[in-house]
């Protein structure tokens, strides 16, 4: 089951007046024309494909300088922009035409970036469908390095707690090394997950040859080596800041927590207000309760969505945030420093007993115990 159906079929498992909700929305916003197809991006490509080719092609070939420098920004963005690609062709959001969703994935995604579309896809359907609930967003797991939410795997590591201390200050600097992360679970799942990654093991070798390889064969390994970590880096930073606001701060959902699907997608979800002029960079994730809510809808259409949608939460008293790119980063901030004061409270804290012996995690959890 894809992403968007979960998400449909999660529908009834909410409040029915939820649900209901959700109904009108959809069709007011159909009523305006707001979830019509849109060539957004045949119009893309044509101007990202050759920017990110010729501005690739000028970090090989030119000395290092100011133009150097000038071109690893924008040979960045112009790799973002073929993760967006990815991302909204594993939503089916390019063409009603699966072929044509999947071709664009592994084109922007598996061979460009270097990830693994195939395996990507499921996960990041599962964020959607859980958003921000602890046990089922795999999004809400940063490895044993970051913590976002109490008593997570971090808590329980050497290295987790040593990055733990610093998290707040460490976060951002580490973020450029995201790729490394990504592109060695890319690999991986060549091995692990070999259903969903059938073509990726075809065309993800192409990613190391065509952008790393056969540079480092015909303009020298130290000019593709220099190219290939910078552009990987700059774009990582990138990425980060365009993902990490959207939820990491945002309300947290446990097996308690029971929001009908509109509620929760809108409430565990912050848009950022930016210039439209800017819209190029966020890809749509800017307004990411609209993308949420309607992930297969061309990202075009969100900012015009954004009043509806908005209007129609305030209507029901559901929370819509919405905050400028440098207050959602302040709100991450917080919430990463915020997670390291939780674990040295829990670190002075003594543990309550029953019948003579110390409770563990495990049962202040439910997990044993009456």
């Amino acid at each position: 089951m894809n992403g968007a159906n979960t998400s449909q079929a999660r529908l009834a498992e909410g409040r029915p007046d939820g649900a209901q909700a959700l109904r009108d929305l959809h069709l007011e916003l159909d009523r305006r024309g707001l979830l019509e197809p849109s060539g957004l991006w045949g119009r893309k490509l044509i101007v990202w494909i050759p920017i990110l080719f010729f501005s690739y092609l000028g970090l090989l070939a030119l000395p290092f300088g100011l133009l150097w420098l000038a071109l690893v920004p924008l040979a960045s963005v112009g790799l973002l922009t073929m993760g967006y690609l990815g991302h909204d062709a594993g939503h089916y959001a390019l063409s009603k035409r699966r072929w044509i969703n999947d071709v664009c994935g592994h084109f922007g995604m598996t061979f460009l970036c270097g990830f693994s579309f195939g395996f990507w896809r499921s996960r990041h359907n599962r964020h959607h469908a859980h958003c921000q609930e602890v046990d089922g967003d795999p999004d809400m797991h940063f490895g044993v390095v970051f913590s976002v939410y109490p008593d997570s795997a971090s808590w329980k590591t050497a290295c987790g707690r040593f990055f733990l201390r610093i998290q707040r200050w460490a976060f951002w600097p580490l973020s450029c090394f995201y790729w490394a992360g990504l592109r060695y679970d890319g690999i991986r799942d060549l091995f692990q997950q070999p259903k969903l990654t059938r073509v990726d093991r075809f065309v993800l070798p192409l990613h190391w040859l065509v952008l790393l390889v056969v540079p480092g064969l015909v303009f020298g390994w130290g000019a593709a080596t220099a190219a290939y970590l910078a552009v990987s880096c700059v774009s990582s930073l990138m990425t980060a800041s365009v993902f990490i606001p959207n939820h990491i701060g945002m309300r947290r959902l446990t097996e308690a927590d029971k929001p009908s699907f509109l509620e929760q997608q809108v409430t565990t979800s912050r848009d950022i207000s930016n210039p439209p002029v800017l819209d190029f960079y966020y890809g749509g994730l800017n307004s990411q309760i609209e993308h949420h809510l309607f992930p297969r809808v061309a990202h075009d259409r969100y900012r015009a969505m954004r009043p509806v949608v908005r209007a129609f939460c305030e209507a029901r008293g559901i929370a819509y945030e919405e905050a400028s790119l440098t207050g959602a980063l302040a709100a991450v901030g917080r919430h990463l420093g915020a997670m390291t004061a939780a674990y040295r409270a829990s670190q002075k804290r003594p543990a309550p007993t029953a019948g003579g012996r110390q409770l563990t995690s495990v049962d202040l959890r439910g997990g044993r115990g009456g």
